[in-house]
């Protein structure tokens, strides 16, 4: 066990913060009390004490999985997922299952962004980075098929790590776009990315010793950033190159602009064939934005699919282009800080190219914008360095002024502006 990890203190501070926050929030769908009452079990695993929220869209034999559908309300799955195997083997403390949108795909969900409750948490993970900004679990399992992860660690101003294309098995997750289906997650503390790493991918991290370089890539979607959006990325790389000077600029802007383009139709089309089910037999029961865009996706043919693939492969191999001599690439995780009003999850536009790419991405809290929300800066690996990554966090996390002001405190339930 790491000196960062929680120990019983930690798990009295989760509750006493699930008894405060939670009725305001609403980031669980169920809590475990029975477990966080447990004592910590003598035999000390890498994540023992580590209190840990699921999200509701991954199986767990001992706690309903509904996947944010009233289709499945009371479900119970006859078998956990891998990834709930290996947090028991790891000894975490499984706190209970935390609010997705509808099967990971649209919707608003019931939560609450814990730095302002007027405010989107974003989507669809919204659950589990919300209880861990709001110190309810130290850490909390995430999917990214999009930008799920991404945009809701910057959101509520927590770390949100993607790891590269099925390193962390996906099976026991509701499938929806199995060609991006992602499992992450989220941390209040970066030290413990690597434990994590370790018990869900299931080899250990060989963190790089030698200095990493860092660039700022713009891509065509550059602009639909934010004035402090922006800003966040160019004072990262100005903090962590010490000239800025390292800008790397996306030449083959066509393509770049058609991944994302891509990625859609992909997940799209992929996202009807996994809810065929739901779609066709419980169409009425469907949130009306999942229904219409389902209803949309069945004008998407096998050709255009086929198209969409080759446009995502082709863009794989420029990569190399595109990190130049840089380790680590950094660009914006959103468009700005988290809008106001709770029936939009914000847009994934900055997390969907590296989703289509397979990269491991990091979302991490640098600065806060207008309305004193926070803003994360986004950090892109190649795809297989997540070590790299890892330690990429750890420099980020160390130069970052949103953490060093510890930022992290969540406003008085009686400042007004809490809840507008």
């Amino acid at each position: 066990m790491t000196d960062a990890e929680p120990t019983q203190t930690g798990i009295v501070a989760a509750c006493s913060s699930i008894d405060r926050y939670e009725h305001d929030v609403h980031a669980w769908t169920y809590i475990d009390r029975q477990a966080l009452r447990g004592p910590i079990t003598a035999a000390l695993g890498p994540l023992t004490g580590c209190v840990v929220g699921v999200k509701d869209i991954i199986d767990t034999a001992e706690m309903p999985t509904e996947y944010g559908s009233p289709i499945y309300r009371g479900h119970r799955p006859a078998e956990d997922a891998a990834v709930v195997t290996a947090l028991k083997a790891a000894d975490a403390v499984l706190a209970g299952k935390t609010a997705t949108a509808e099967f990971a795909f649209l919707g608003s969900g019931p939560t609450r962004n814990p730095r302002r409750l007027g405010h989107t948490p974003g989507g669809s993970s919204m659950g589990s980075a919300a209880a861990v900004a709001a110190g309810m679990a130290d850490a909390a399992l995430g999917t990214q098929t999009a930008g799920s992860i991404i945009r809701p660690a910057s959101y509520c101003g927590v770390t949100g790590f993607k790891p590269s294309f099925a390193v962390v098995p996906t099976r026991g997750v509701k499938a929806l776009a199995p060609s991006c289906d992602t499992v992450g997650w989220f941390v209040r503390d970066v030290a413990l990315l690597a434990p994590l790493w370790e018990a869900l991918a299931g080899w250990q991290v060989d963190i790089p010793k030698a200095p990493l370089r860092y660039a700022l890539l713009r891509t065509p979607q550059w602009p639909l950033a934010d004035a402090h959006s922006r800003a966040v990325v160019t004072d990262a790389i100005l903090e962590l190159t010490h000239d800025g000077s390292a800008v790397n600029d996306v030449t083959d802007q066509a393509l770049f602009t058609k991944v994302g383009a891509a990625q859609r139709r992909i997940m799209m089309y992929e996202a009807r064939q996994n809810l065929a089910w739901e779609y066709t037999h419980h169409a009425d029961r469907l949130g009306q934005q999942s229904r219409s865009a389902l209803d949309a996706a069945n004008g998407i043919t096998a050709d255009d699919y086929s198209e969409a693939r080759g446009v995502i492969e082709h863009a794989r191999s420029h990569l190399e282009q595109w990190f130049g001599t840089a380790d680590i690439l950094l660009t914006p995780a959103v468009i700005g800080e988290a809008p106001a009003g709770l029936s939009s999850t914000g847009d994934p536009v900055f997390a969907r190219p590296w989703t289509a790419l397979g990269t491991p991405t990091v979302a991490i809290p640098w600065d806060t914008g207008p309305n004193q929300l926070p803003i994360a800066v986004q950090a892109i690996a190649r795809p297989g360095h997540d070590a790299t990554l890892i330690a990429a966090a750890h420099t980020i996390t160390d130069a970052s002024p949103y953490l060093a002001a510890a930022n992290d405190d969540l406003l008085d339930e009686s400042d007004p502006r809490h809840h507008g």
